[in-house]
């Protein structure tokens, strides 16, 4: 493998700000080092690329506009809208060079180094991935989905983070698969591509160290107490810090215990200020966020890198 990291994130021009707060804070946590984004977009101006590319100096971009020949028809519900879906694209929207990529939300913070991310073993699997963190909870019974498409037991992961093996994908033509199964369950499906890929990867994905996507349910009691070990956070330190659910942390009225980290990162953009003016969340809001943010800050426990151990593998069968 060459020295190249090829990093992917799909949206539109509304997540536009938001991941350039990702690209900064990838760039920032890895001491600048060049990496390649294959950004899937649509609706984002050139002037907006433009704007985000100055967020990873020394970094190359590629930008792929995603058609309606290049994924399903998709109805919009909650949070989720069709730019959810691109990833599904990249078996052909991808560079033909690219073999291995990390895949990014653009709803989340990087606190880690990705490099340490992209060496990670997948042990044959074609992606990594990190488990649901609302499984066995009041919010998502796991159960359900393996039942409803007569799947046996296992672990549903969450697609927000994943390290993807894009020369299996393609020979398996397994992103294609999944864009199927999405286009003909779409309204049976409640989580959209992410349910797709679960059908598609079943018992077949290799699981991460929870590091590299903690959801909000890792940092709420109520849900780890549900959790077996290997699904909790612990002690560690987040590496990737995913802001699953409808209230984000550039929404005034939503609260997140980690949400100051995504305006730092946003700080490291030219994005700021339309961002602050945008959500009503002006100077003095972001301070008492900042202070909320100091009192409470976890402690830094541990660096999150080296390969998967046993006991972060979770329930995935190979």
């Amino acid at each position: 493998m060459n020295d190249r990291i090829d990093v992917t994130m799909g949206f539109d021009g509304a997540y536009a700000p938001h991941a350039a707060a990702v690209i900064a804070a990838v760039s920032r946590h890895a001491d600048n080092a060049p990496f390649r984004f294959i950004i899937l977009y649509e609706n984002v101006s050139k002037e907006v690329q433009e704007r985000i590319e100055k967020t990873a100096p020394g970094s190359t971009f590629i930008w792929r506009e995603v058609g309606d020949e290049d994924v399903p028809a998709f109805v919009s519900r909650r949070h989720l809208t069709r730019a959810t879906l691109y990833r599904l694209g990249l078996e052909h929207l991808a560079p033909s060079d690219c073999e291995r990529l990390i895949y990014l939300d653009a709803d989340i913070t990087v606190l880690g180094d990705l490099r340490d991310l992209w060496s990670m073993n997948l042990n044959g699997a074609a992606i990594g991935a990190i488990s649901d963190g609302y499984l066995n909870t009041e919010h998502f019974d796991g159960k359900r989905f393996h039942q409803t498409w007569s799947l046996p037991e296992s672990e549903y992961f969450n697609a927000g983070i994943l390290l993807i093996d894009l020369k299996k994908v393609r020979q398996g033509a397994l992103f294609t698969k999944a864009m199927r199964f999405a286009a003909e369950h779409d309204e049976d499906l409640p989580y959209n591509d992410q349910d797709a890929l679960n059908w598609t990867f079943w018992q077949s994905w290799a699981p991460l160290p929870v590091v590299w996507n903690v959801q909000a349910s890792h940092l709420q009691d109520w849900a780890v107490a549900v959790q077996p070990e290997h699904r909790r956070l612990g002690s560690a330190y987040p590496a990737v810090v995913h802001f699953t659910g409808p209230e984000k942390p550039w929404i005034k009225d939503g609260y997140h215990p980690w949400s100051w980290v995504y305006w730092e990162s946003l700080k490291h953009t030219d994005f700021l200020r339309e961002v602050s003016a945008k959500q009503g969340f002006g100077f003095i809001d972001r301070a008492r966020l900042r202070a909320r943010w100091m009192r409470k800050k976890p402690r830094r426990v541990t660096k999150p890198s080296g390969p998967v151990s046993n006991n972060e593998r979770g329930g995935s069968k190979k």
